[in-house]
């Protein structure tokens, strides 16, 4: 029967016990013990505690692209509205062990120099990636930072995440943002033919 577990099974009681109980709760005997098996099932599916705490930490860093990726859509409004409701669906979803969450990492690394450092990293290539998108740095800082204020309110007010205010106020800086561009450079284009 232990075997009747599967990987993911195991990753989702990983991502609970950080989530509720920091990285100490991410235990082989305590999983278990949620799960209502023996220790036996875990080694089916990892070689040891640190192989599933490395997974809980590739999957999130992978989450990165899974996202980034709507927003390559040709219509930008579009591409804008995919990504928040799946970011809002993510953040929801990660209460429940479905996904990685970003508030269990962020505790995580607070403890763990190795994880600050790849978690460092990762929201690097984050900022990079908004930075890109919103073609202005303060914009891109200012909607990341605007996220992590949801991400540690949402611990505390759980019911915030239903409206997620974060998804209309950026979608409409960034089209304002797209707007300016676009008229200066028809007003630089303009002034340069004359």
């Amino acid at each position: 029967m232990d075997k009747d577990l599967n990987r993911s099974d195991w990753l989702k009681a990983a991502r609970i016990a950080l989530l509720k109980g920091g990285v100490e709760a991410v235990r082989v005997e305590k999983l278990a013990r949620k799960l209502h098996v023996t220790k036996g099932s875990f080694y089916w599916h990892f070689k040891d505690r640190e192989q599933l705490l490395e997974a809980l930490l590739g999957e999130w860093e992978e989450e990165k692209n899974l996202l980034f990726d709507l927003l390559g859509q040709p219509d930008l409004h579009r591409g804008l509205v995919d990504f928040f409701q799946e970011l809002k669906r993510r953040v929801i979803v990660s209460e429940r062990g479905e996904w990685p969450s970003d508030a269990a990492i962020f505790a995580w690394a607070s403890v763990s120099a190795k994880v600050a450092r790849r978690a460092n990293k990762e929201e690097e290539a984050r900022i990079r990636l908004l930075k890109r998108l919103f073609r202005h740095d303060e914009i891109a800082e200012y909607v990341y930072m605007a996220y992590l204020g949801f991400l540690l309110r949402r611990r505390r007010v759980p019911e915030t995440a239903k409206s997620f205010p974060i998804l209309a106020n950026v979608t409409k800086l960034l089209l304002n943002s797209v707007r300016v561009r676009k008229a200066k450079a028809k007003t630089i284009s303009s002034e340069t033919k004359r």
